[in-house]
Order: C-alpha cells, then sequence, then structure tokens
C-alpha cells in the first residue's frame, strides 16, 4: 500500500507533513512517537522555534520526535490528534477529519495551554492564513471572548 504521508518544506513554518495521495476522513495516519515522559514530569524545553510536547490524558507526555511532530497547527485543521481508547500507556494517532487531497499540508489545532494571553500571541502566534485564524497556536477556550478581541489589536 502507497504511503499515507510525506514530510517536505512547508509554507507554515519549517517541514509539515503532506497527504501522499488522497485521503477519506476519519483515516488514522500516523502515530505520534517520542519520548514518553512520566505524569508529573516535563523535559527540559529548549525553545527552538518548535512546538512539539504532548500531554496526555493520564498526565504523561510524549516530547515528539517522530513524523508526526512535523505536522503543523492550522486554526481550520484536516487533522485532528486522538488518543486509541484504552491502549496503555496512552498513545495518540493523527487522523483526518474530513477528505484531504493529495499534496495537501496536514495540520490540526495545537489548543496549546499558555500561561497568560499576552503569551498566546507573542510567543505562540500563529501563521496558518486561514480565514477563521485566530492569531494563535493556544486554546481559545483560556481567554475570554472580550480578552482575545482586545490583545489581537
Amino acid at each position: 500500500m502507497a504511503a499515507k504521508v510525506i514530510a517536505r518544506r512547508s509554507r507554515l513554518h519549517g517541514l509539515g507533513l503532506f497527504a501522499a495521495r488522497d485521503l477519506e476522513a476519519g483515516i488514522r495516519l500516523i502515530e505520534y512517537k517520542g519520548v514518553r515522559y512520566p505524569k508529573g514530569e516535563l523535559p527540559d524545553l529548549i525553545d527552538d522555534g518548535f512546538t512539539r510536547f504532548l500531554r496526555l490524558s493520564d498526565g504523561s507526555g510524549i516530547d515528539g520526535t517522530g513524523w508526526a511532530a512535523l505536522a503543523n497547527h492550522g486554526c481550520d485543521p484536516n487533522c485532528e490528534l486522538a488518543e486509541e481508547e484504552g491502549s496503555e500507556p496512552p498513545r495518540a494517532y493523527l487522523y483526518t477529519l474530513r477528505p484531504v487531497k493529495q499534496g495537501e499540508e496536514l495540520t490540526w489545532d495545537y489548543r496549546l495551554d499558555v500561561a497568560s494571553h499576552s503569551e498566546a500571541y507573542s510567543d505562540y502566534a500563529c501563521a496558518c492564513g486561514t480565514e477563521v485564524c485566530r492569531g494563535t497556536m493556544a486554546d481559545p477556550e483560556q481567554f475570554p471572548p472580550a480578552a482575545d478581541k482586545a490583545g489581537r489589536g
């Protein structure tokens, strides 16, 4: 069977993941792999311009080093990262949300948990360029709507 994803230069950020062929909605693409950290333990996250630490539902995390970590953020994503039910330890996979055409960049909404509204827009600005871009990779539910509008000025 032909590969589902390929990595190449992205217009969004560095390298990205792209559909190697036309994909249907609901397709499991690739596992999010990397160094695992137990609940309450965080790696020394170096600010190298990449966001790849994934916190899982049991409180553990993965510092992504595999191909899935190449998938960039998008405010109007065509994929989602979801945990496989019943897996122990938790495993997360990238799934398509809708049909994706060959060559289309694969994105998912990071919904980062950040310390402040200003940090969301200064340190985690979004470059997706979609019509619904909210300007940040942070989870929009962290901030009240009024504060969101004031910060994007």
